[in-house]
């Protein structure tokens, strides 16, 4: 983790380094002059995707006897989020511990939920590639061979190059075979009936998926949270005026390839707005000025909404509950 927010921390300084003081006042100027009523907007739309995870949520626990309050879940969400931004995927373990302490939620079960939940957030990624694809197949492509394979490409030849490297990679990768296969029944005997309760509980909680009761509900909800996480970057094009002719499928790349930096640094720190800037530049020959001014704002916007949500969250979570026992 520590590796890829100091690869965030230093794509973040690449950014800026070369940057003159003119181009940084442009920029500076660029996000002043830019109209924030769409980027508020962004926010009231990233807003609602959260609540739809929220209720979503809700319907897939509902064929396991668990009906949490929307407040509850929404809070626990939020704080999720708010935990990725420090350590990424331990949101998830975070919001379905949250649900067992004020909703009685059993973790395993709420845990499965969120595994299938997460599942299905992916094969909804692969089919907006797909989609986007279908739509923009030259750009994607020249896209995917900038920022990735000329990338990996490069890595490889420099691999290759240094033979003494390969030899102690496979050296340790032939140990570590060794060492398993030595401790064996050691590592299978650790699969105790604590682990076993465990996996069965995260099974139960992966079923519950195929078993709502409001299976279009839920397929409906799923589709409408990606339409808003599109929506949320189409909106921010409107406060530039070097951007707004930008189509919504424009929109739908940024949320496709933001994504991926997002899964692999806290918050998406750096890589996000490489990213984002080197399409909106290379690919739609946007101006560097706005690219840059564009992303930040993008990513600054969200990052605060979901501190925001997240602390309020913490705050509320047990003043709401001790009403609720109360009245």
């Amino acid at each position: 983790m520590l590796f890829f927010l100091g690869l965030g921390i230093f794509l973040v300084w690449l950014a800026v380094k070369d940057k003159t003081a003119e181009e940084m006042n442009s920029i500076k100027m660029a996000v002043q002059q830019s109209n924030y009523f769409w980027i508020l907007l962004s926010l009231v739309v990233s807003g609602f995707s959260h609540f739809f995870r929220a209720t979503r949520w809700k319907i897939a626990l509902e064929p396991l006897g668990h009906k949490p309050s929307t407040a509850n879940a929404f809070f626990a969400v939020m704080v999720g989020y708010f935990a990725n931004l420090g350590i990424p995927r331990i949101g998830e373990a975070t919001r379905c511990g949250i649900l067992t302490r004020y909703s009685n939620v059993p973790f395993t079960q709420g845990f499965g939920t969120v595994v299938a939940e997460r599942a299905l957030d992916i094969i909804c990624l692969l089919l907006l590639f797909f989609l986007t694809l279908a739509l923009e197949f030259k750009k994607i492509s020249g896209i995917a061979n900038d920022l990735f394979l000329n990338s990996l490409n490069e890595k490889l030849d420099a691999l290759m190059q240094k033979k003494i490297l390969l030899i102690i990679i496979s050296i340790c990768l032939i140990l570590i075979v060794a060492i398993f296969y030595y401790f064996r029944k050691k590592i299978k005997n650790l699969f105790s009936e604590k682990v076993k309760s465990f996996v069965l509980g995260l099974k139960e909680g992966l079923v519950s998926i195929k078993n709502v009761k409001k299976p279009w509900l839920y397929i409906a909800q799923t589709i409408l949270i990606w339409f808003l996480y599109v929506l949320q970057v189409y909106v921010v094009f409107r406060a530039f005026d070097d951007l707004a002719n930008l189509s919504f499928v424009v929109a739908m790349v940024i949320t496709i390839f933001g994504s991926l930096a997002i899964a692999v640094v806290p918050g998406g720190t750096g890589v996000y707005q490489a990213i984002v800037i080197q399409i909106l530049t290379t690919v739609y020959f946007a101006s560097e000025t706005s690219s840059f001014a564009f992303a930040w704002s993008v990513w600054s916007s969200q990052i605060t909404l979901i501190l925001f949500l997240g602390l309020i969250s913490l705050i509320l979570l047990p003043l709401f509950n001790k009403a609720k026992k109360i009245i």
